[in-house]
């Protein structure tokens, strides 16, 4: 009678889908692929490399055993045999998230087995390499409650080659079924012997090994084993067990043995793995090391039948320290650590393989992040075990992660391939392989959802091992040559890129159940440089990743297909983001190249096939791989675009100079070359650009490119030299008809190259204005030049386009690049006003409807440069004008905007500012009357006061045209006796010759006189200093109250820099010295006092003094002592005052103002400045001297 089911406690978790106990976390499930890249050959080709998708049936594919599934220098990976038929039914309507199957692959017998819960199917998995397999299948103990995804525990017996093998089967509680051979399989497998293992209520069984061909082991979740014989008796085979124990006789048991040490007795616990030794010749016993919790157990395996526990050692301290030591991000807390022992096998007497994992990051923590994180890492740890003591020798990562996506429940199962030098680890949808002498690492990942692995088998004494899936049997096979010479520095880059390739050239099989993934914890620097060498050795058709193909079209379509899959590949495992900006742009430039070559080829094939020889493409093909030394090939265009598609650039310096050279030849040949040199450029450059902007999001570039190729100042150079001789071409006066006729294509290229060349130069200008280039100050040169180019290059290009016939493609361009400048003059080529009448009236206000002050700023400076201010105010747009006035000064302009809208004291202050600095005398006095008078008009309007200020500004600004009008008045009057009509010269040298004569014998000043009174009788406006200068240099006799007037006005000037002023006061005080004859004024004899102080009231001095003795504030220089104004200005500052005068004529100038110091020096003026004081006090009424 079977014994009734033990409750399910809460004991350890289930083991599920393996003969080994459950890890408590799954396997992960295959990521969904993100888009393809989109390549047709409009722009983008289709993948054609995309994986099949994961609803395919993966159990129909007929295989021929040489199908390769993966390749690499290290390992390579093919179909080995077919699963039979009723093998493949139970696994094709499986869903293997609910229904657990367990599997292996027994090398030793030859024979694989399958089991679920119900039953076990067993074959000669060598017998499908032939033919079908014949398949045995046997129903497994039936547990009436069996825990969620329980499978039954299996073993074959191997009885030699010559006999089947048996087949034990034991239920998660204890249920044992043996046949002793699998033949009874064929007849329903009904003839079983039966055991149960003598467990308690929720103890289950969690292993079944193969200690030897007649020896197997179970353990259980309590920490307890049992030994189970296959024995032969009567010519039959029969199985019997025990659990672990000595056997004790009935005296042992009475009288207890004294004079023995007490046996160590196991603690309980859940039992991950057993392994047994090899029972050596003539040994009495076999070590057993038993896995259980975080403990190793050592057991003596007596053949007499009993079993004697060794040791029982923790050995979870040394094993945290040594993965904290290799993985530094591993967690300090034990518990946060939460260390999990797997596996354990054996590679020697004391040496032992030991597969962990640990927690890690929490996914609660990172909810939000797009990226899925793990929550179990694995490790292999390789275990040496002296007496006392276990030490860990090693540590190696193992290139898998469970994560939150995990698939159906799996305990990973360690295999060792070659002991102490490579390791394999069974997950649910993968087997890793890893070395134990350097760091070489890869595995096999199944593709499909529906596909998970289910058992392993290594080949004894080979470096290769069986994998067997739901869906196939494949056979790896591990080159332990290459594996040795794998090195860190190199290695890793070479995986990531062997990574790559095997899944351009395998992973788009459909019949392929691999999948291709890089694996956890990727080195950014490996897979950033296994990228970029994958990418160039497509672009350079290496063999090993591109197949060869006499149809060029058809080679580069499968190059691009291998470009695409590439970064496809790597999106798909969420790699981008590792990669910097500057290898993503690698990867696209090289993708670029290659559209760009293959539409380059499509376009030279329509060519040929329209009757045209190309002979430009030839050529400059010819003459660059002649440069290289490779101008042996037969055909120079197919090995270019074979071989140096990554030099695709390169191609158009070949161009440009042959145009150049048919520009210089004689014959008209620029007529054909021209043509053909643009349609080059534009198919590489147009079809680079355009490929870019597709797949900016697919390659994850951030703008502006680092440097694009596309926009290297060479390659600006060039389209700019091709538009220019292009122009020249299309508008040179053509001879006849013909010559017409053959300009049409090259002129209707124009509107293409002046759209490529301004996106050539934006392009560059963009990257040189980034921050990643603005450290360099070559490059901040660079873009300042490259920006002052493009400025003016843009309005000369546009005006080009529109003189031929394509104004809308100039507006487009102009408003492409926001060029609202050239907009403005474009809209304007026709007529201007009235506005309603121009052409282009429509636009403008769509313009400034659609940019606003951006486009109005520009327009409205046009106008005012052009001199259309009617044109700018019929416009209508005040809300525009408000606003460009108030960002741009011009109050010459606004103040009649101003007055328009009735802003009076906004006109007035523009008009008093665009008075002072206005050339026109007439234009001047205007601007001051208007300005007073809008000034004054505010008090029509409502203000109650006006600033009084401003006012005085107003008069002296008027005052100032007053004095200009009459010094005009009194320079005009040498004109009188004049009879005949004289020219401005005649007149300045007549008015000059009498009005100037004291400045005959100064040369310089009397240039300085005569020069001033040209400006006057021209009607301009003279300045402050200059009016100062006029007013005391002319003869002043009758006229000594000019001296003065210059004085005041230089006294109210503020707008002169202080020293200046001070020069100039000193000038006109000297010349207030020097105006009277002293010598005669001082020859006192036979002269009354009354009559020498008469004398001294008619001086210019006393006129002086008399003017400023009232004054109370005093500006610098506005009174002088005639020590004081012995000083005169130096030469540089009167190459600053006389701007427009030669070094010369300045250094005479000085001489001049030197003598008239010389002068002022020799009268001696001192007593009489004094006594001038005091008599002008006196007069005056001024108490003191001042």
């Amino acid at each position: 009678m079977s014994p009734s089911p033990p409750r399910q406690g809460a004991t350890r978790r289930t083991r599920a889908g393996s003969n080994q106990p459950q890890s408590r976390f799954s396997t992960p499930a295959r990521r969904t692929g993100l888009a393809a890249v989109n390549d047709d050959e409009s722009v983008m080709s289709g993948s054609g490399m995309d994986v099949d998708d994961e609803s395919s049936d993966v159990f129909e594919r007929g295989l021929r055993a040489d199908t390769v599934f993966s390749k690499s220098k290290e390992m390579t990976v093919t179909f080995y045999a077919q699963l039979p038929v009723e093998v493949k039914q139970a696994l094709r309507s499986a869903d293997f998230y609910r229904d657990a199957y367990t599997g292996d692959v027994d090398t030793l017998t030859g024979f694989a087995v399958v089991a679920s819960l119900r039953n076990c199917f067993v074959w000669k998995y060598s017998q499908a390499l032939t033919g079908t397999p014949t398949c045995y299948i046997f129903g497994c103990p039936r547990e009436p409650y069996p825990p969620p995804m329980a499978t039954p525990f299996h073993a074959l017996v191997p009885f030699g080659s010559q006999r089947e093998p048996g087949l034990i089967v034991c239920s998660n509680i204890g249920q044992v079924r043996f046949w002793d051979s699998i033949g009874m399989g064929l007849a329903g497998g009904d003839n079983f012997s039966f055991s149960v293992l003598s467990l308690v209520e929720g103890e289950n069984v969690t292993n079944l090994v193969r200690a030897d061909a007649q020896t197997f082991i179970a353990s259980t979740s309590a920490g307890r084993l049992f030994r189970l014989v296959v024995t032969s008796s009567g010519g039959k085979y029969h199985l019997s067990l025990h659990p672990f124990g000595r056997p004790q006789s009935n005296l042992q048991r009475l009288i207890p043995s004294f004079w023995s040490d007490p046996e160590q007795q196991p603690q309980p616990g859940f039992i991950s793995a057993v392994a047994a030794e090899e029972l050596a010749r003539d040994a009495t016993g076999r070590l057993v090391w038993v896995l259980i919790d975080l403990r190793i157990q050592q057991w003596n395996v007596s053949i007499e039948g009993w079993e004697k526990l060794l040791t029982e050692e923790d050995i979870s301290e040394q094993t945290r320290t040594a993965l904290r030591e290799h993985f530094p991000n591993a967690p300090e807390s034990d518990v946060e650590l939460d260390l999990e022992l797997l596996d354990l096998k054996l590679q020697g007497s004391n040496d032992m393989v030991m597969l962990v994992s640990w927690a890690g990051q929490d996914e609660e923590c990172v909810a939000t992040e797009l990226t899925t994180h793990p929550r179990r890492v694995y490790a292999i740890v390789y275990l040496r075990h002296l007496p006392g003591a276990y030490t860990v020798t090693n540590v190696r990562a193992v290139p898998y992660q469970s994560t939150s996506s995990s698939g159906a429940p799996m305990h990973p199962r360690l295999q060792v391939i070659v002991p102490e030098k490579l390791i394999a680890v069974q997950f649910g949808d993968a087997v890793t392989i890893c070395a134990q002498e350097n760091e070489f690492m890869d595995r096999l990942e199944l593709k499909s959802a529906m596909d998970r692995t289910l058992g392993l088998g290594v080949v004894q004494g080979e470096s290769e091992f069986l994998v067997l899936t739901a869906a196939t049997m494949m056979k790896t096979v591990i080159d332990l040559d290459e594996v040795a010479t794998f090195s860190p520095e190199t290695g890793r880059a070479n995986l990531i890129k062997s990574t790559m390739t095997k899944a351009i050239l395998y992973g788009s099989l459909p019949e392929n159940p691999l999948h291709f993934s890089f694996p956890p914890e990727i080195d950014e620097e490996a897979l950033m440089s296994g990228a970029q060498q994958l990418s160039e050795a497509i672009l350079e058709s290496d063999t090993e990743v591109v197949r060869a193909h006499h149809d060029l079209h058809a080679q580069m379509s499968g190059r691009k297909d291998r470009l695409s899959f590439l970064i496809k590949f790597i999106n798909d495992n969420s790699a981008l983001t590792k990669m910097s900006q500057r290898s993503r742009q690698t990867l696209a430039a090289d993708a670029e190249k290659l559209y760009a070559a293959h539409q380059l080829w499509l376009r030279h094939n329509d060519s040929l096939r329209a009757g045209h020889t190309d002979s430009v493409l030839h050529e400059a093909v010819y003459r660059y791989m002649n440069a290289l030394g490779e101008g042996h090939h037969e055909d120079c265009l197919r090995a270019f675009l074979r071989l140096r598609v990554r030099d695709l650039g390169g191609l158009l310096p070949q161009v440009a100079e042959l145009v150049r050279r048919s520009s210089s030849e004689m014959g008209g040949k620029s007529v054909e070359t021209i043509p053909q040199a643009n349609q080059i450029a534009l198919t590489i450059l147009q079809s680079a650009h355009s490929y870019r902007e597709y797949n900016l999001g697919v390659y994850g570039i951030v703008l502006p490119m680092i440097s694009p190729w596309t926009s290297q100042i060479e390659i600006v150079d060039i389209v700019n030299e091709l538009f220019q001789r292009t122009t020249l071409l299309v508008e040179t006066p053509s001879g006849d008809s013909e010559a017409a006729e053959s300009k049409k294509v090259p002129r209707q290229q124009l509107p293409e190259l002046a759209a490529c060349l301004f996106r050539c130069i934006q392009e560059r200008l963009d990257w040189l204005g980034s921050p990643s280039a603005a450290e360099d100050s070559e490059l901040k040169r660079d873009f300042s030049q490259l920006e002052d180019r493009f400025r003016q290059l843009r309005p000369e290009a546009l005006e080009v386009l529109r003189r031929n016939g394509f104004a809308n493609e100039a507006f487009k361009l102009a408003e492409n690049y926001h060029d609202f400048r050239s907009l403005a003059s474009l809209c304007h080529k026709d007529k201007v006003y009235p506005p309603e009448e121009n052409p282009n009236a429509a636009r403008i206000e769509t313009y400034i409807e659609k940019f606003k002050e951006a486009f109005t700023t520009e327009l409205y400076q046009w106008y005012i440069e052009h001199g259309e201010l009617r044109t700018m105010f019929a416009e209508g747009h005040n809300e525009y004008l408000d606003t460009f006035f108030a960002e741009h000064s011009h109050p010459g302009i606004s103040w009649i905007h101003d007055l328009g809208r009735g802003r009076y004291a906004l006109a007035s202050q523009a008009l008093l500012t665009e008075a002072e600095h206005a050339p026109e005398l007439v234009s001047k006095h205007l601007m001051l009357s208007m300005g007073k008078l809008s000034h004054l008009a505010q008090l029509h309007e409502g203000t109650k006061a006006i600033n009084q200020d401003v006012l005085d500004a107003f008069h002296d600004g008027l005052d100032f045209v007053s004095v200009h009008e009459t010094l005009i008045d009194d320079l005009k009057s040498a004109l009188a006796s004049v009879r005949s009509r004289q020219s401005l010269e005649m007149q300045v040298e007549t008015i000059t010759q009498k009005k100037a004569s004291n400045l005959s014998n100064r040369k310089a000043l009397f240039n300085v006189f005569k020069f001033l009174v040209r400006q006057l009788l021209q009607g301009k406006a003279l300045s402050v200093e200059d009016m100062a200068e006029i007013l005391s240099l002319k003869d002043n006799y009758g006229r000594v109250e000019d001296y003065t007037t210059a004085l005041h006005l230089l006294a109210r000037a503020e707008n002169i820099p202080s020293a200046r002023r001070v020069s100039v006061f000193k000038n006109v005080w000297r010349r207030i010295y020097i105006h009277d004859d002293w010598n005669l004024i001082r020859q006192t004899t036979g002269v009354s006092d009354q009559e020498l102080n008469q004398r001294l009231r008619s001086t210019a001095l006393y006129a002086a003094l008399q003017a400023v003795v009232h004054k109370r504030a005093r500006p610098e220089g506005y009174k002088l002592t005639p020590a004081e104004a012995l000083d005169v200005p130096a030469e540089d500052e009167l190459a600053l005052r006389w701007p427009s005068m030669s070094p010369e004529e300045a250094t005479a100038i000085a001489r001049d103002y030197q003598r008239d110091s010389r002068t002022l020096r020799d009268l001696d003026l001192d007593g009489i400045f004094l006594s001038m004081e005091q008599l002008v006090n006196a007069d005056e009424g001024v108490p003191g001297s001042s």
